[in-house]
């Protein structure tokens, strides 16, 4: 019986806990200042200076890569598809 009182004493107490914690994320959610539209495009230009951009010859040649890459590709399939349907048609001509 003791055992039981205290189970419900330890989930009142969790209860209270977590309301408390509740309360006090609202409280901090409103003690912050509220930012204009004006500040976040501030800061987003001010964001965008930190980035390291790429410089025009790095973009060219990741771009010549990737062209590159998607040709090869593409001509690999085609060969493997071309001998797949020349060995199934070979298969049912028999």
């Amino acid at each position: 019986m003791a055992n039981e009182l205290d189970k419900k004493a330890q989930k009142e107490a969790e209860k209270a806990k977590k309301q408390n914690q509740i309360k006090s994320m609202k409280a901090a959610a409103a003690k912050k200042p509220k930012k204009s539209i004006v500040q976040y495009f501030k800061d987003v230009k001010s964001e965008f200076k930190k980035v390291s951009w790429p410089s025009r010859k790095q973009v060219f040649n990741n771009t010549v890569v990737v062209l590159v890459t998607i040709v090869i590709s593409g001509v690999a399939i085609w060969a493997l598809d071309f001998l797949f349907s020349s060995v199934w048609s070979l298969m049912l001509s028999i």
